[in-house]
């Protein structure tokens, strides 16, 4: 499996709208995936009744979804959790660098390790998911790619245990990872009540899924979202996630 990049960078970051990432420390980069991802948690936000006060991101890598949703968030505070000292020092800086400073909080540890008396009203998760496979020679890349440093079951123990009783869990997986997370899931009285399944033109195989958790019951809906058309731009629905945080190239507006 090929994670896709946004494009050729020569620069050590990636320009958003409102906000910069370094990242040339961090294992996982910027991605149209994660983007996406981030995009669409922020979507959900935006429809809320009312506005999250406590939000946690777990394994946040270069901070990047805890800037998405800080920028469509006033009020929220954002908690964040890297156990890779060079992506939790990039994270710091790109914290340190953004208008929302004053709300965003980096934590250096696992989240098996992670204590606090907070239950969070939205918990945020892109994790490693690669199994089985070789591990190359850059141990903060395989930490941040592989499921042996974040395994599903304790990603789902630790996201119960400090999911407020109201809240909601958002997590971005492979179809079969995702597959096998729900059924954990439902195992523990954790309910995914929405879900968008991803592929990156029509007629491709499933991409990745994103996956909304609730304690509360409910009928699961789904839906679809092609990223790119045959012409290879960003189609009007995915564009839709990223255009408050692209700058305007390849949109098809």
């Amino acid at each position: 499996m090929t994670l896709i990049y946004l494009r050729s960078m020569p620069n050590t970051y990636f320009q958003f709208k409102q906000f910069r990432i370094e990242q040339a420390q961090s294992g996982m980069k910027v991605t149209t995936d994660g983007c996406l991802f981030g995009g669409w948690v922020a979507s959900e936000i935006q429809k809320f009744k009312k506005e999250p006060s406590q939000i946690l991101d777990i394994g946040t890598g270069t901070g990047l979804l805890s800037l998405m949703l800080a920028q469509v968030s006033e009020l929220s505070r954002i908690d964040t959790v890297e156990i890779n000292e060079q992506a939790f020092g990039e994270a710091t800086q790109n914290f340190k660098e953004s208008k929302w400073s004053d709300r965003l909080s980096g934590h250096q540890t696992s989240i098996q390790d992670f204590q606090t008396d907070e239950k969070y009203d939205l918990i945020i998760c892109n994790p490693p998911f690669f199994k089985n496979s070789k591990q190359g020679a850059d141990s903060g890349k395989n930490q941040a790619l592989h499921s042996s440093s974040l395994e599903a079951e304790d990603l789902l123990d630790h996201a119960i245990r400090l999911l407020d009783p109201d809240g909601s869990f958002y997590l971005i997986y492979p179809e079969q990872e995702m597959k096998a997370f729900k059924t954990m899931a439902l195992t523990k009285e954790l309910f995914p009540i929405r879900q968008v399944i991803v592929r990156n033109q029509k007629n491709h195989p499933v991409f990745r899924v994103m996956t909304h958790f609730r304690f509360s019951k409910g009928q699961e809906s789904t839906t679809e979202m092609i990223i790119r058309d045959s012409d290879r731009k960003y189609t009007k629905e995915s564009w839709e996630l990223l255009k408050d945080y692209y700058l305007a190239y390849n949109s098809p507006l």
